[in-house]
């Protein structure tokens, strides 16, 4: 065999190769692509439950406090 033949062989093997490693990569990217998407989804739902507990805390607390202070000035209307 030829320089040249071996070099063309050569060139061959390693453009077969570069096409595959630009396959894989990009089936890689767009697994990473969905995964990332998943993600912000699940964010997004995350951070609607915690608005709605937040909320919830929220009444939840007013709730207590309005309790203890109508308890609080029953009690030192009834003591004094």
């Amino acid at each position: 065999m030829t320089d040249e033949t071996e070099n063309a062989r050569a060139i061959a093997e390693l453009t077969g190769r570069l096409d595959a490693q630009r396959a894989e990569n990009e089936a890689m990217e767009s697994r990473i692509d969905a995964r990332l998407a998943s993600l912000q989804t699940d964010m997004a739902k995350r951070d609607v439950e915690a608005a709605k507990r937040d909320k919830d805390n929220q009444r939840w607390t007013i709730t207590l406090v309005l309790g203890c202070t109508a308890l609080v000035i029953g009690a030192v209307a009834l003591f004094s």
